[in-house]
């Protein structure tokens, strides 16, 4: 079955505004896209970029996913398809009650949503299936992913996930990721109606993301870093949601179309609304190009945490005294506490994850940066953190840089 909630006048009027003025795409779609293209034009430079529906029109997933259009236009989402992940207890976020810098959020079964959107109950209109871990719970149940997708080969180097394997995961490489601070998994699956969207904000940990239309089309708003001064209210928050400004912010305004793979490179921002129903895979990911940004990213976490909690830094001084480095030590690993819940890792779990892909490359030799501009990048993030006082005091996370270093001198 499909999704059979009927689109109110005033939603087709809403999504025919939305689709006024496209512009012409100022970033390259890529039939193939190279791997050295991709480094040199995109990845160091920090740049977007698309890739074709060619590169999906392999997949299973385009194939299951969806049914034919009754009319011209993309496909209907194949919901039957999904049926048998029903029983996956799935995030849900309500875009009919924003709350904060989200949605209200809460976990279902699939299969509850899925009798919602084919039954078209009005309750269903709003829910969006955000950050499901779809690849994960294939893997954990035994088989692989070929199920749903493929990597594209130029973004296969991702130092955030479990390396990609069609194939069932062997027990062995599950086990070897599972030592990282990382394995929370950045492999995500969406699923929503018209007009279902994700706020204004910047991917997790600064990385880069890539997200691969299966149904339907998104319209995204890109901004650069250097590009936010219109996007922030009277206070200097950023917005929820840059429709509502005028020129949209003066965004880069890109519509994705149905099989279309979109780059988003680390740091900038974007928004994303779903134009028909759509069902979407992203990865959030990183490389070694990328590790002083993140490196910065961290630092930025850990300078907000400190202020919030500067209070706590009194206390310990009170309590301790400044006659020995008794206080600093344990200030700093208090800043790492919170620092994990609030970033969701810190210099133990960044330290990690670098030794990790050094010790398991992700990607092929062909299909990664040549080691020497992969060592100098890790080694410029060396030479950044000994300057912090986190060297010092936290010698687990020392001796990890440590193993890093022998291993960049071997």
């Amino acid at each position: 079955m499909s999704y059979s909630s009927p689109v109110s006048p005033e939603q087709e009027e809403e999504v025919s505004q939305l689709l006024k003025d496209i512009p012409d795409r100022p970033y390259p779609t890529y039939d193939e896209l190279d791997y050295e293209t991709y480094l040199k034009a995109h990845l160091i430079p920090n740049r977007p970029f698309l890739l074709s529906s060619r590169t999906t029109s392999t997949w299973s997933s385009s194939h299951n996913f969806r049914l034919p259009s009754t009319e011209a236009g993309p496909s209907r989402p194949n919901l039957s398809a999904l049926r048998p992940y029903a029983h996956h207890i799935v995030p849900i976020a309500n875009t009919y009650v924003p709350q904060y810098s989200e949605f209200e959020r809460t976990e279902r079964p699939l299969g509850e949503v899925l009798d919602l959107w084919e039954r078209g109950a009005e309750e269903g209109r709003g829910l969006y299936v955000k950050d499901w871990h779809l690849m994960a719970e294939i893997e954990g149940e035994g088989r692989g992913v070929e199920e749903v997708y493929e990597v594209p080969q130029c973004l296969r180097d991702d130092w955030l996930n479990p390396p990609y394997t069609p194939s069932p995961r062997a027990r062995s490489q599950t086990l070897a990721k599972s030592t990282t601070a990382s394995t929370s998994d950045f492999r995500f699956t969406y699923l929503g109606p018209p007009l279902t969207y994700t706020p204004f904000h910047r991917d997790v940990y600064g990385s880069y993301s890539w997200s691969a239309n299966i149904v339907g089309r998104k319209i995204w708003w890109l901004f650069a870093p250097d590009k936010l001064d219109k996007v922030k209210d009277k206070h200097g928050e950023l917005v929820f949601d840059v429709r509502k400004l005028e020129d949209e912010g003066g965004g880069v305004k890109i519509l994705q179309e149905e099989g279309e793979v979109i780059f988003i490179p680390s740091g900038w921002h974007h928004q994303v609304v779903n134009i028909d129903f759509c069902i979407s895979i992203n990865h959030n990911f990183f490389a070694s190009p990328t590790l002083p940004s993140i490196h910065h990213t961290l630092c930025v976490s850990q300078k907000r945490v400190e202020e919030a909690i500067s209070d706590v830094k009194e206390m310990i001084i009170e309590r301790l005294g400044t006659d020995t480095d008794a206080w600093e030590k344990e200030w700093v690993e208090e800043v790492q506490g919170l620092l994990e819940r609030d970033a969701g890792w810190g210099w133990k779990g960044f330290w990690e994850t670098v030794l990790q892909n050094l010790n398991y490359p992700p990607a092929a030799e062909n299909l990664s940066p040549p080691m020497a501009m992969r060592d100098a990048w890790v080694r410029e993030v060396i030479h950044l953190y000994k300057t912090r006082r986190e060297w010092i005091y936290l010698a687990e996370v020392r001796r990890t840089v440590e193993e890093i270093e022998t291993l960049l001198d071997m």
